[in-house]
């Protein structure tokens, strides 16, 4: 690609200059273009002379940043926002005694993606040298999936986020047992991929033992060079109802066709130019599972404060088993061993809510707190409420123990489906204070409540129909009485 396509920069303003005792670091804030309001949200990144990446972090709310670096020496600074061109410092040197303290003003050079039809050609083993489109596209989706990284364990904001694991069918339909976890705290990366050099050599799905273990790529995995070289890329057109989307397809290289690998395609909103979807899908599955949509997503969301987060994740695997037929029904009329799919396991994560301190920057879809008599809704990726689920209620509530918080317990929902064979059972686990949350629950069906911790039990408590929005139930555990 064209060394001037590749490298557009918008020249900082500095603002002013300043040295302090501190060593290798460079720290300063970073200014919205009237050169007078703070801009947070901002990746700052340091590169030495020969061009390679030192360090990098996100400004505060306050606009600050902190650069930490190897040592002394020249070095370039460049600021990165989605949606905007780099600004770039000039080079400059960075003395072994003392820190330079910049302010920094950002440029305005807005970037248009544009409207793409059809598909581009397959580029293979890079994304730099590439044609202007693709280039552009992918170095927007980078800044997101850099900000996500950098946005990983931040203390000043508090989330609420749920993990889940259930099993369906090939169809969707949710099976008996499903696992919501609530979490609160600090950002985490809601899931941590192998080493770059590890997907390099072994690819995406690995033997242990009798099983298979299905690895996603995270934000760092997909940034990595490793992918980058073992993987070809193309423009892809907005899919339906993605209209006001363009995509980045990727899939194996030709020298990885046998390796079980993933492919997919990285989404972002053309307007703004901001990272809205990742898909991938597993290759060289056994045939048995080819069908079953085994793979996975990850949905990002920004924040007002310049925060980038995954707002849903799940991944499907495979569960086969191996099937033993026979009779005339076979040639020769021997038992023959078959391996089937039995289900298709989800394994996920849902961000509920992000505050600072008394502000709400996030809240979950309202899609999936839907008022009683809501239509079947169908989300085209599996959730905490399955892959196809009419919006239920929620049942909320507090497990004590001698009228202390019961923490660890393990609460569940139990009721029968119209028309099924078994009932579906969705659980959970009390937090510090005693208090659980179990969404997607059925509306208009009986519920058994129940909840245990170790050696003590609460009396399963029959509750229902509900026919609003949500239940209150509290649950006093006691010892299980004998037999």
């Amino acid at each position: 690609m064209d060394q001037a396509i590749r490298r557009v920069l918008c020249v900082a303003t500095v603002v002013a200059w300043a040295t302090s005792a501190d060593a290798q670091a460079i720290r300063g804030t970073v200014l919205q273009a009237d050169s007078s309001s703070r801009a947070p949200g901002v990746i700052v990144v340091a590169s030495d002379e020969r061009g390679q990446v030192v360090a990098r972090t996100l400004s505060t709310d306050v606009g600050d940043f902190d650069l930490q670096l190897p040592g002394a020496g020249k070095y370039t600074v460049r600021l990165l926002r989605v949606g905007f061109r780099p600004t770039a410092v000039p080079v400059f040197e960075v003395p072994a005694s003392g820190t330079q303290g910049l302010r920094l003003v950002l440029g305005t050079e807005t970037v248009v993606l544009s409207a793409v039809t059809v598909r581009t050609e397959n580029v293979c083993g890079s994304t730099e040298d590439t044609g202007r489109v693709l280039a552009q596209i992918w170095e927007e989706a980078r800044k997101a999936l850099t900000a996500t990284e950098l946005s990983a364990g931040s203390r000043v904001l508090d989330v609420e986020w749920q993990a889940f694991q259930f099993l369906m069918d090939r169809a969707g339909n949710r099976s008996r047992d499903q696992y919501v976890l609530p979490h609160r705290g600090a950002t985490e990366r809601p899931f941590v991929s192998v080493s770059a050099d590890s997907l390099l050599r072994d690819g995406y799905v690995v033997t242990d033992g009798n099983d298979l273990v299905y690895r996603a790529p995270d934000a760092a995995a997909l940034l990595s060079d490793e992918f980058a070289a073992t993987h070809c890329f193309r423009v892809e057109p907005p899919a339906g109802g993605r209209s006001q989307w363009v995509g980045v397809a990727f899939r194996p290289t030709p020298a990885r066709d046998r390796m079980r690998e993933i492919m997919g395609t990285v989404w972002l909103d053309r307007a703004t130019a901001e990272l809205r979807l990742l898909e991938f899908a597993y290759t060289n599955l056994p045939p048995e599972a080819g069908d079953a949509g085994i793979g996975g997503y990850v949905e990002y969301v920004r924040l007002a404060t310049g925060h980038w987060l995954v707002a849903r994740w799940a991944i499907r695997t495979p569960h086969m088993v191996v099937r033993t037929v026979g009779g005339s029904a076979i040639p020769g009329g021997g038992r023959v061993d078959r391996v089937a799919l039995a289900a298709v396991g989800v394994t996920g994560g849902e961000l509920l809510s992000v505050r600072r301190a008394s502000d709400s920057l996030y809240l979950a879809d309202a899609s999936l707190v839907a008022t009683e008599g809501s239509a079947v809704v169908t989300p085209a990726r599996p959730s905490a409420c399955g892959a196809a689920y009419r919006p239920g209620a929620t049942v909320r509530g507090k497990v004590t123990n001698a009228s202390l918080p019961a923490e660890g317990a393990v609460v569940s929902a139990t009721w029968r489906v119209v028309g099924a064979s078994a009932d579906v059972t969705l659980s959970t686990v009390t937090d510090r204070r005693g208090e659980f949350t179990i969404p997607c629950v059925a509306r208009g069906v009986p519920l058994t409540i129940a909840a245990s911790l170790g050696d003590l039990r609460g009396a399963p408590s029959a509750v229902g129909p509900i026919s609003g929005g949500a239940l209150a139930v509290d649950i006093q555990l006691g010892p299980v009485p004998p037999r």
